[in-house]
């Protein structure tokens, strides 16, 4: 028992003190959007996690790792269809889920700030809800049949009607820091604000496209007749769950 204490106090030591030397930091966040449709207000919402570590820099490894978990955001916008945030950055080079957050609180550039540790800190201190200006939303796209990933379309944030038919308006977005809970209890659901899931429920092909674009292609291609369809694969819909 006496060595099995010893161990067990040198693997928390060992812990602790690669903790201080390299922090991190789990945000989580509910993405918002907001529409009409002939005048009645229509709503979706999803909670994505980022998390920003900083780690050892062995060879050419960059110093700040980042990953993220989350699924596209999706409005219902009735019988007119549905509408998909994507987990991919829009025309906004800074509305991908690791940075939209920081571009919505304003921090320089959209970007995590440096050195690591202060970039920590910074983002640690993020909290409430702010708006998030149309044009730093993520990708938008919507699909003429949802059950054929080949028909999907890009939707203008300005001009969802161009896609959904008259009388459709996307009228605001806005992004709120949620409590992200304890580590690693967060990892499995039981602390924090629940991460969205289910997509599957609205897109059942998204397990047959992790390897294959949606266009069905291995790889994306200049060649490719259906652009859009060719540079996403079920990775743009969910990520990390």
């Amino acid at each position: 028992m006496k060595w099995l204490a010893i161990i067990l106090a040198a693997v928390v030591g060992a812990t602790v003190l690669y903790k201080m030397s390299y922090p991190s930091v789990t945000l989580r966040y509910r993405l918002t959007l907001e529409a009409e449709v002939d005048g009645q207000p229509k709503t979706g919402s999803g909670v994505i996690e980022v998390s920003y570590s900083k780690q050892p820099q062995i060879a050419s490894q960059h110093e700040l790792s980042i990953g993220y978990r989350g699924e596209a955001v999706i409005l219902d916008l009735g019988g007119r269809g549905m509408l998909f945030a994507l987990l991919k950055a829009g025309a906004d080079s800074r509305s991908s889920p690791e940075w939209v957050a920081l571009r919505a609180f304003d921090l320089p550039g959209g970007s995590f700030p440096r050195p690591v540790e202060e970039g920590v800190n910074q983002v640690r201190r993020l909290s409430g809800k702010r708006e998030l200006p149309l044009e730093s939303l993520p990708l938008l796209v919507r699909f003429r049949d949802i059950n054929d990933p080949m028909t999907v379309e890009r939707v203008n944030p300005f001009n969802i009607a161009e896609r959904f038919g008259d009388g459709a308006k996307l009228v605001r977005a806005t992004l709120e820091i949620v409590p992200a809970g304890i580590w690693p209890l967060n990892s499995f659901g039981i602390t924090g604000e629940p991460l969205t899931t289910g997509i599957e429920k609205k897109l059942a092909w998204i397990p047959r496209h992790y390897d294959t674009k949606l266009d069905g292609q291995r790889y994306e291609t200049s060649t490719a007749e259906l652009k859009l369809a060719n540079s996403l694969a079920s990775g743009a819909f969910k990520a990390g769950l």
